[in-house]
């Protein structure tokens, strides 16, 4: 056990030692920036202002660093971090092959399983990590605006839920759901990642992953799949947002969630088959 945890170790020291890894981590810190001096403006102010005014509340009071850390979320994390989700894990497994490293790699007494185990578990890793940045770099970003203190005003119309809390409740709810995004927006990592092991180029995993999720969200977007929406992915990984309601519908979560957990062992069963089946060493 001490072994595997060095092996996944050293993935992970190589992972985060190529800048390419840490692009996500900067568009994201830029596109902050943005969302926050655009918040700023009167027309923006104004609509949530609207909003929170229509239901009897104060706006200087829920217009809050938790506030704005949650619209930044809420605009950015699912389109823009799937991009360099699928980035990360569409390069993982198919790089080092078109670099040839399994013919060395492989010499070593160690498993193909083994070995996609532990690329696999530092994809999700990555993906923990940089959901983790976005939570709470947003929320630094709103802190140094806002301050500390003031209420949590929650609106995601995607699965129905309009919530104020106070500021403690408010903040425990907000990071309880970011680990819940993360483990929802592990999918896109699984994707990438069962198609990084198919005989593909790197570049070519990505995009196929990208698409297929863009096509997902799609035909979520449109009427065309609502009698059967609970085939799409994007359905179930926006569950993460029930978290924020604040009576949990507990049975709908669980059985989204199982439904991702479902998907990413069946994508990583898959990946870890074909890898299995593959030359690597000629």
């Amino acid at each position: 056990m001490i072994l595997f945890f060095r092996q996944w170790q050293g993935e992970l020291l190589k992972l985060f030692a190529k800048r390419r890894t840490f692009i996500g981590f900067g568009a994201f810190l830029l596109f902050e920036i943005v969302l926050l001096i655009v918040s700023h403006l009167q027309g923006v102010e104004r609509f949530f202002d609207r909003m929170i005014s229509r239901q009897g509340q104060s706006f200087e009071h829920y217009f809050s660093a938790l506030t704005l850390a949650q619209i930044i979320i809420g605009f950015s994390v699912v389109l823009l971090g799937s991009i360099f989700l699928a980035l990360v894990a569409g390069d993982i497994v198919a790089k080092e092959n078109e670099d040839g490293h399994y013919r060395l790699m492989l010499v070593r007494p160690i498993s193909r399983v083994r070995l996609l185990f532990i690329k696999y578990l530092t994809c999700i890793g990555y993906t923990f990590a940089l959901v983790q940045f976005i939570t709470w770099s947003s929320f630094l970003l709103g802190l140094s605006l806002k301050g500390w203190g003031g209420g949590f005003f929650v609106m995601i119309p995607d699965v129905g839920v309009l919530e104020f809390y106070d500021w403690l409740p408010g903040l425990k709810r907000f990071a309880l759901a970011s680990l819940f995004l993360a483990f929802s927006m592990s999918t896109v990592s699984s994707i990438a990642f069962f198609l990084s092991c198919l005989p593909i180029k790197p570049a070519a995993a990505t995009i196929t992953a990208l698409s297929y999720f863009l096509i997902d969200r799609i035909l979520r977007e449109t009427s065309f799949m609502e009698s059967y929406d609970q085939l799409l992915l994007t359905k179930h990984i926006s569950s993460w947002a029930r978290i924020l309601a604040q009576d949990i519908a507990w049975p709908q979560v669980i059985r989204a969630f199982t439904v991702l957990a479902a998907v990413n062992a069946s994508l990583f069963i898959a990946g870890a088959a074909i890898f299995e089946s593959r030359d690597l060493k000629s």
